[in-house]
């Protein structure tokens, strides 16, 4: 019987965190195997595979979360190529998180952010036919997060822990019937903080404020997410609504401008802001920016070399074809492309959309 069928909630919350504050302060992520690490004893993580963590029961693949895995949605996902996610969250018991303003929150050692991504082998039947490919996790360690990657099996029934990332073949029916493939690529632990890394520490991206503010579905019911977190004690105190300052969907019905930089601000704003990898850019893709000339409206690019395309300028106002941050997005070359990993498809949805904002914005001279 699997451990987490034998315990009650308590004792295997219990056994997670102790296991994260004893394990992790021994052995790093650039680590492969048991047989590597020395592991002895089924209380040292990381674990090889995500089964032995028991975070989820009954058949592992449909991520039947267990007592104390939290879900939540984002508003605005990252673009992965065609993959979607679930994400969880697991905090170590009677511990909470401690949200100052709309990002700046504190977590408790031992929380464990749960991340899986899924693929559908027939396009035309998308939900019903969702498979995981990988199941990340990012586990709070002293005052930074350590990531680890576990890539799902070929039977679905484990996922085992690959430091090293791989590159995978997916097979699938598309839309108009047809086999087709694409390779995916799972990165190495050493990649997170390219994406995670903000003031040289690694932080959870989506469990902001202007990401959970959002209707979810609850026992059958839609639900106000912040509420309903609030509900599981997830937070020290109340997490309030923001109003108007949470994102959109980028695909949905608000205004045109809204929309375009609440894709921006998920795809991109992890790195081009203050602190983050993009910073000295000058180029700053938070929703929140309010001086156009800092979201890249006749913006002049700072040491982008051949990323420019020949282009001068970030956003040029009515012209999309001229912009830089639209060449970058439509590039699948790794010297050129946005985001620079781990993508390695253009995201057509997204290159449009961007392209239609600039497009109507009125056209101005940047000399």
């Amino acid at each position: 019987m699997p451990i987490h069928q034998r315990l009650g909630t308590n004792s295997r919350i219990f056994l997670i965190v102790l296991g994260l504050m004893l394990g992790l302060s021994m052995f790093g992520c650039s680590d492969e195997s048991d047989s590597e690490l020395g592991f002895k004893s089924p209380a040292n993580f990381p674990y090889r595979t995500l089964s032995e963590y028991g975070f989820f029961q009954g058949t592992l693949s449909e991520l039947s979360p267990t007592d104390g895995v939290v879900p939540y949605q984002v508003i605005s996902p990252l673009w992965a190529d065609h993959a979607g996610k679930s994400r969880y969250i697991v905090l170590p018991e009677g511990e909470r998180i401690e949200p100052v303003g709309e990002e700046d929150w504190t977590y408790p050692d031992g929380t464990v952010i749960i991340k899986t991504f899924f693929y559908s082998t027939d396009k035309s039947r998308m939900n019903e036919t969702a498979t995981p490919i990988e199941t990340r996790l990012m586990i709070k360690e002293s005052d930074d997060w350590k990531g680890h990657t576990y890539i799902w099996n070929e039977g679905l029934t484990d996922a085992v822990r690959k430091v090293s990332g791989k590159r995978l073949q997916l097979s699938f029916v598309d839309q108009d019937g047809a086999s087709a493939t694409q390779e995916y690529i799972v990165p190495n632990t050493n990649q997170c903080k390219d994406c995670h890394e903000l003031n040289h520490l690694s932080r959870p991206l989506g469990l902001v404020s202007r990401q959970l503010d959002r209707t979810v579905e609850r026992d059958g019911f839609l639900v106000s997410q912040l509420d309903w977190l609030n509900d599981q004690a997830v937070f020290s105190q109340p997490l309030l609504p923001l109003g108007a300052g949470h994102l959109v969907d980028p695909f949905g019905d608000a205004p045109l401008a809204e929309r375009a930089r609440a894709y921006l601000d998920s795809n991109c704003s992890h790195c081009h802001r203050d602190g983050g990898n993009g910073g000295p850019s000058g180029l700053v893709l938070l929703a929140s920016e309010t001086l156009p000339r800092a979201y890249g409206v006749c913006k002049g690019p700072v040491a982008a070399g051949d990323g420019t395309g020949g282009h001068y300028n970030d956003i040029l106002p009515g012209r999309p074809e001229q912009s830089i941050i639209v060449h970058r997005m439509k590039s699948t070359d790794p010297e050129i492309k946005m985001p620079e990993i781990p993508n390695r498809l253009p995201h057509q949805a997204g290159i449009e959309l961007i392209s239609e904002w600039i497009r109507q914005m009125p056209e101005v001279s940047c000399d």
